[in-house]
């Protein structure tokens, strides 16, 4: 699934000329001519270009604009337009942090509005995808009786979440110690499957970013619906390798490096979520 985005949002361009508009390639970044403002389009990471950072309101909504010059487009040249002044100045703060170069890996929410924007995968994709975490869940599977420690920690931490999770959707969680896969009942995946696809079209890519970082749909679910908050969530996804760290120690740097990448990435989910939820009427339509 993550190739096929990478295909569609992959690849350099050559220098054409249009007539009235010349396409300018430096790298993976192309510089689009159009009159008093230019566009930027961007494919991956690349040198950056720009000194000033803006946000300015158009009758469409919201957009970012590097230098004065150039507004933001995605990397399939749709012009990023974002439903929220919040939402646009946040994703500004990503583009004026960047330093020499522009890094997509630590630009989370600008990446997620670019997929809500372009749409890679549709969204009957993301969910089959989300789904397949289900059947080998982190909190699903827990410890054997052979490391009780271990399997009082999960129990404690895991079982308030699993109960919520089984309580707020109406389904059934099959949980075990077995080390085989232990399918999910049908009407389970049936009732989460019905659930994903009733949310709004630009909170997916913040569903699936959040399962396939967590690397859990039930804690990815909790956190975007009200059960866990970030904080936990994180807490939640990370408690076998905090575990092992308190009894082996970690290789130094790493853990906290990736523990704050995983903030990045599951803040920036919760943000678009609860930008797209704050929306209403005719306005929440008009971004579907």
């Amino acid at each position: 699934l993550s190739s096929g985005i990478n295909a569609e949002y992959g690849g350099s361009r050559d220098l054409i000329s249009t007539g009235s508009r010349d396409l300018i390639s430096t790298g993976s970044r192309d510089l689009i001519s159009t009159g008093s403002r230019g566009l930027a389009t961007f494919s991956k990471d690349s040198r950056r270009f720009y000194k000033e950072v803006d946000v300015i309101k158009t009758n469409e909504g919201y957009q970012v604009t590097l230098d004065n010059k150039f507004n933001v487009r995605t990397p399939l040249r749709n012009l990023l337009v974002l439903p929220t002044e919040t939402l646009a100045n946040a994703v500004a703060v990503e583009w004026d942090s960047q330093r020499e170069n522009i890094i997509f890996a630590i630009m989370p929410l600008t990446t997620l509005c670019f997929k809500a924007t372009d749409k890679p995968i549709e969204g009957e994709g993301l969910v089959e995808h989300m789904l397949e975490f289900l059947t080998t869940d982190t909190v699903c599977y827990r410890a054997g009786p052979d490391d009780e420690k271990l399997q009082a920690l999960e129990n404690s931490r895991w079982n308030p979440l699993t109960d919520w999770f089984s309580s707020h959707y109406h389904v059934h969680l099959a949980v075990t110690t077995d080390i085989t896969l232990t399918p999910q009942p049908e009407q389970t995946i049936t009732s989460l499957r019905k659930h994903l696809l009733n949310q709004h079209p630009w909170t997916l890519p913040a569903y699936h970013h959040s399962t396939t970082s967590l690397k859990s749909l039930v804690i990815a679910m909790a956190m975007l619906d009200g059960g866990l908050s970030a904080e936990e969530a994180i807490a939640c996804s990370c408690l076998e390798t905090d575990y092992q760290i308190d009894r082996w120690g970690e290789v130094e740097w790493q853990h906290t490096l990736d523990k704050a990448r995983l903030s990045a990435d599951v803040a920036a989910a919760v943000l678009l979520v609860n930008e797209i939820r704050s929306l209403s009427g005719n306005q929440l339509q008009a971004w579907s």
